[in-house]
């Protein structure tokens, strides 16, 4: 009884010491990791060590991010939530990153256009009636012809379809489609042309830009509609919606940045509005080109510019039109992508990435031959070549 006694204490004893000794071990392993992030915060980062779990054993894996397909000069490209989109003139095609076929789509798209948004993507070609939307699975959610032709359209961050088309008896109609692709609002101008629109999350908001002439000027404007708000004539009562009037050069694009902010991409400046119609700030491209932008599902938006002189920045803004950085790489800049906290630019020397305020992550001078580089959401980056893409694994 005295040994199993002795016995009992020892066992009891020695507990409290080995998880002294594991305890003893994680602080260590927490102390060099802490050491490593200091000295090198790149090494140590917690997107690279998603990285090296994920891609674990695909990083050397030949073929692997490397996918082939028939581009054309017109195709247009995403990322997915992990998968390539390639939209041509003959339709949509959605890869896995080992080169597999998730989806085929095939339908006239003249010149494509992606819209991508909630793990989903719609392509339409302006001045066609036929569009079609996948999700990220591959499961096809839009395959048809529509009433009229496409002016354009928009996804919002959750997966909402806003589009605008031609219709008999009026200049424009703006049409917004839920989730589940029904119809939940549409509003008719008879009276002024509408060019671009985009659409909140939960189909909440519609916004329309216009385009009108007065005094023999052309004017454009950006008007915000509820959704849930019906009017017996919506040409002629206006309800609770609201106007800014954006001067005389044409607006390209709208995007939602969040639920209160909208950024209009125009002919000669962008602006960042507030969904009460009050704008928050406009930069004015008098000296400088837009060379290209992106905008990310967590609102933030990166700009590749040009100045007259020749020489490029880059910088990103948040959904107010604060800068967060500015960089001034080296050589010509091709393309700019955010996803997330990630941003990639590609110029004709190197693809680097970075985070939201252009603090550096990695750089590679193997871009391929790339024509565009697509930011995603882990680190990674695709690079779309002629008739064939790689996937870049810092």
């Amino acid at each position: 009884m005295r040994k199993q006694a002795v016995q009992l204490v020892r066992t009891k004893a020695g507990r409290p010491a080995w998880g002294r000794i594991l305890l003893l071990v994680l602080a260590v392993l927490l102390l060099l990791f802490l050491l490593l992030w200091l000295l090198a915060p790149g090494l140590a980062s917690p997107a690279r060590l998603v990285r090296f779990f994920r891609y674990m054993g695909l990083r050397d894996k030949e073929g692997y991010g490397v996918i082939s397909y028939d581009g054309g000069a017109g195709a247009v490209y995403a990322d997915l939530e992990g998968s390539l989109l390639v939209g041509t003139e003959n339709g949509l095609t959605l890869y896995a990153m080992d080169g597999e076929q998730k989806a085929l789509i095939q339908g006239s798209l003249p010149t494509p256009v992606l819209r991508n948004g909630g793990g989903r993507s719609l392509c339409f070609s302006p001045g066609s009636s036929y569009a079609a939307a996948v999700d990220s699975s591959g499961a096809v959610l839009l395959d048809e012809a529509f009433d009229g032709a496409f002016v354009d359209a928009n996804v919002s961050f959750d997966g909402c379809i806003a589009y605008l088309s031609t219709e008999n008896g009026y200049k424009t109609v703006a049409t917004v489609l839920n989730r589940e692709q029904k119809p939940i609002y549409r509003y008719y101008s008879r009276t002024r042309y509408l060019n671009a629109c985009a659409v909140s999350e939960d189909g909440a908001l519609l916004a329309v830009a216009s385009l009108e002439e007065q005094d023999s000027l052309f004017r454009s404007g950006v008007t915000f509609f509820r959704t849930d708000e019906e009017m017996a004539d919506r040409e002629t009562e206006q309800g609770s919606s609201v106007s800014q009037d954006l001067g005389s050069g044409l607006i390209y694009e709208l995007c939602f940045l969040d639920g209160d902010d909208l950024l209009a991409v125009c002919q000669n400046q962008l602006v960042f509005l507030r969904t009460d119609g009050s704008r928050l700030y406009k930069m004015p491209l008098n000296d400088e080109s837009l060379l290209d932008y992106s905008v990310s599902e967590d609102g933030w938006v990166i700009l590749a510019l040009r100045t007259d002189a020749g020489g490029d920045r880059v910088l990103t803004l948040d959904a107010e039109g604060e800068l967060l950085g500015e960089l001034k790489p080296e050589g010509r800049v091709r393309s700019v992508s955010a996803a997330e906290g990630c941003a990639a630019v590609l110029t004709e020397r190197s693809v680097g990435t970075y985070d939201r305020r252009l603090h550096a992550r990695d750089s590679s001078p193997d871009t391929a031959g790339a024509t565009r580089a697509l930011a995603r959401s882990d680190g990674t980056v695709l690079l779309i070549c002629a008739g064939t893409t790689k996937l870049l694994i810092p």
